[in-house]
Protein backbone atom coordinates (compact mmCIF):
# COMPACT_ATOMS: atom_id res chain seq x y z
CA UNK A 1 0.00 0.00 0.00
CA UNK A 2 1.32 3.42 -0.96
CA UNK A 3 2.05 5.99 1.71
CA UNK A 4 -0.40 8.86 1.06
CA UNK A 5 1.64 11.28 3.14
CA UNK A 6 4.69 10.66 0.97
CA UNK A 7 2.64 11.32 -2.15
CA UNK A 8 1.15 14.50 -0.73
CA UNK A 9 4.61 15.79 0.20
CA UNK A 10 5.71 15.36 -3.40
CA UNK A 11 2.91 17.67 -4.54
CA UNK A 12 1.37 18.36 -7.92
CA UNK A 13 4.71 19.27 -9.48
CA UNK A 14 5.94 15.71 -8.90
CA UNK A 15 2.74 14.24 -10.30
CA UNK A 16 3.12 16.42 -13.39
CA UNK A 17 6.75 15.39 -13.71
CA UNK A 18 5.81 11.70 -13.46
CA UNK A 19 3.11 12.18 -16.11
CA UNK A 20 5.64 13.95 -18.35
CA UNK A 21 8.13 11.12 -17.82
CA UNK A 22 5.46 8.65 -18.90
CA UNK A 23 4.62 10.59 -22.07
CA UNK A 24 8.28 11.10 -22.95
CA UNK A 25 8.94 7.41 -22.26
CA UNK A 26 6.06 6.45 -24.56
CA UNK A 27 7.44 8.64 -27.35
CA UNK A 28 10.92 7.14 -26.84
CA UNK A 29 9.46 3.62 -26.97
CA UNK A 30 7.79 4.49 -30.28
CA UNK A 31 11.14 5.80 -31.52
CA UNK A 32 12.85 2.56 -30.51
CA UNK A 33 10.11 0.57 -32.27
CA UNK A 34 10.83 2.57 -35.44
CA UNK A 35 14.54 1.76 -35.09
CA UNK A 36 13.71 -1.94 -34.75
CA UNK A 37 11.47 -1.76 -37.82
CA UNK A 38 14.29 -0.02 -39.65
CA UNK A 39 16.74 -2.77 -38.63
CA UNK A 40 14.37 -5.51 -39.81
CA UNK A 41 13.86 -3.67 -43.09
CA UNK A 42 17.62 -3.39 -43.59
CA UNK A 43 18.17 -7.08 -42.81
CA UNK A 44 15.40 -8.07 -45.21
CA UNK A 45 16.83 -5.85 -47.92
CA UNK A 46 20.40 -7.08 -47.47
CA UNK A 47 19.28 -10.73 -47.33
CA UNK A 48 17.11 -10.20 -50.39
CA UNK A 49 20.02 -8.64 -52.23
CA UNK A 50 22.34 -11.53 -51.28
CA UNK A 51 19.96 -14.45 -51.76
CA UNK A 52 17.40 -13.33 -54.32
CA UNK A 53 19.43 -10.58 -56.00
CA UNK A 54 16.52 -8.27 -55.26
CA UNK A 55 16.47 -5.67 -52.49
CA UNK A 56 13.42 -4.23 -50.78
CA UNK A 57 12.24 -1.40 -53.06
CA UNK A 58 12.69 2.00 -51.49
CA UNK A 59 14.68 0.70 -48.54
CA UNK A 60 16.95 3.76 -48.44
CA UNK A 61 14.10 6.26 -48.39
CA UNK A 62 12.21 4.25 -45.75
CA UNK A 63 15.30 4.05 -43.52
CA UNK A 64 15.85 7.79 -43.94
CA UNK A 65 12.25 8.58 -42.98
CA UNK A 66 12.17 6.15 -40.05
CA UNK A 67 15.52 7.43 -38.74
CA UNK A 68 14.42 11.07 -38.74
CA UNK A 69 11.23 10.32 -36.84
CA UNK A 70 12.85 7.79 -34.47
CA UNK A 71 15.64 10.17 -33.47
CA UNK A 72 13.23 13.04 -32.92
CA UNK A 73 10.92 10.89 -30.79
CA UNK A 74 13.77 9.99 -28.42
CA UNK A 75 14.84 13.62 -27.83
CA UNK A 76 12.17 14.57 -25.23
CA UNK A 77 13.06 11.61 -23.02
CA UNK A 78 16.76 12.36 -23.36
CA UNK A 79 16.14 15.99 -22.39
CA UNK A 80 13.94 15.09 -19.45
CA UNK A 81 16.55 12.68 -18.09
CA UNK A 82 19.31 15.23 -18.78
CA UNK A 83 20.99 12.74 -21.06
CA UNK A 84 22.43 15.19 -23.58
CA UNK A 85 26.19 15.51 -23.80
CA UNK A 86 27.59 18.25 -21.58
CA UNK A 87 30.94 19.89 -22.12
CA UNK A 88 32.02 21.24 -18.76
CA UNK A 89 35.54 22.31 -19.67
CA UNK A 90 34.87 25.98 -18.85
CA UNK A 91 32.69 25.30 -15.81
CA UNK A 92 34.78 22.56 -14.24
CA UNK A 93 35.71 24.75 -11.26
CA UNK A 94 32.51 26.82 -11.19
CA UNK A 95 30.25 26.80 -8.16
CA UNK A 96 27.28 24.45 -8.02
CA UNK A 97 24.96 27.47 -8.06
CA UNK A 98 26.50 28.81 -11.29
CA UNK A 99 26.31 25.37 -12.90
CA UNK A 100 22.62 25.07 -11.99
CA UNK A 101 21.99 28.56 -13.37
CA UNK A 102 23.73 27.67 -16.64
CA UNK A 103 21.73 24.43 -16.81
CA UNK A 104 18.53 26.44 -16.39
CA UNK A 105 19.61 28.89 -19.11
CA UNK A 106 20.42 25.97 -21.42
CA UNK A 107 16.99 24.47 -20.71
CA UNK A 108 15.31 27.77 -21.60
CA UNK A 109 17.31 27.93 -24.82
CA UNK A 110 16.45 24.31 -25.62
CA UNK A 111 12.75 25.01 -25.00
CA UNK A 112 12.82 28.06 -27.26
CA UNK A 113 14.50 26.16 -30.09
CA UNK A 114 12.18 23.16 -29.63
CA UNK A 115 9.03 25.30 -29.77
CA UNK A 116 10.40 27.11 -32.82
CA UNK A 117 11.05 23.75 -34.50
CA UNK A 118 7.56 22.53 -33.55
CA UNK A 119 5.97 25.62 -35.07
CA UNK A 120 8.01 25.57 -38.28
CA UNK A 121 7.68 21.79 -38.69
CA UNK A 122 3.91 22.11 -38.34
CA UNK A 123 3.82 24.85 -40.98
CA UNK A 124 6.16 22.82 -43.20
CA UNK A 125 3.97 19.74 -42.86
CA UNK A 126 0.96 21.66 -44.14
CA UNK A 127 2.94 23.10 -47.05
CA UNK A 128 4.45 19.75 -48.07
CA UNK A 129 1.00 18.20 -47.90
CA UNK A 130 -0.42 20.97 -50.06
CA UNK A 131 2.28 20.48 -52.69
CA UNK A 132 1.77 16.69 -52.60
CA UNK A 133 5.48 15.94 -52.56
CA UNK A 134 6.23 12.21 -52.68
CA UNK A 135 9.29 9.99 -52.23
CA UNK A 136 11.14 8.99 -55.39
CA UNK A 137 10.90 5.19 -55.38
CA UNK A 138 7.73 4.34 -53.46
CA UNK A 139 5.79 7.56 -54.15
CA UNK A 140 4.92 7.81 -50.46
CA UNK A 141 3.62 11.23 -49.39
CA UNK A 142 6.54 12.96 -47.68
CA UNK A 143 4.28 14.86 -45.29
CA UNK A 144 3.49 11.63 -43.41
CA UNK A 145 7.05 11.69 -42.08
CA UNK A 146 6.55 15.20 -40.71
CA UNK A 147 3.29 14.55 -38.85
CA UNK A 148 4.86 13.18 -35.62
CA UNK A 149 7.66 15.76 -35.62
CA UNK A 150 5.72 18.86 -34.53
CA UNK A 151 4.18 17.22 -31.43
CA UNK A 152 7.53 15.61 -30.64
CA UNK A 153 9.36 18.96 -30.75
CA UNK A 154 6.59 20.53 -28.64
CA UNK A 155 7.07 17.74 -26.08
CA UNK A 156 10.81 18.40 -26.17
CA UNK A 157 10.08 22.04 -25.31
CA UNK A 158 7.84 21.03 -22.40
CA UNK A 159 10.53 18.63 -21.12
CA UNK A 160 13.13 21.40 -21.30
CA UNK A 161 10.83 23.77 -19.39
CA UNK A 162 10.28 21.09 -16.78
CA UNK A 163 14.04 20.78 -16.34
CA UNK A 164 14.33 24.55 -16.11
CA UNK A 165 11.77 24.61 -13.29
CA UNK A 166 13.99 22.26 -11.28
CA UNK A 167 17.18 24.30 -11.61
CA UNK A 168 17.27 25.20 -7.94
CA UNK A 169 17.33 21.55 -6.93
CA UNK A 170 20.80 19.96 -6.93
CA UNK A 171 21.06 17.17 -9.49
Amino acid sequence: MKDDTALSRQGPASATRRWLEGVCGFFAALGVALFLLEALLSVASIAGRAVLRNAVPGDYELVRMLSAVGIAMCLPYCELKRGHVLVDFFTLRASARLKRFLDAAASILMAAVAFLLAWRTGVGTLEIRQYQETSMVLNLPVWWTYVPLAPTFALLGVAALSNMMQWREPT
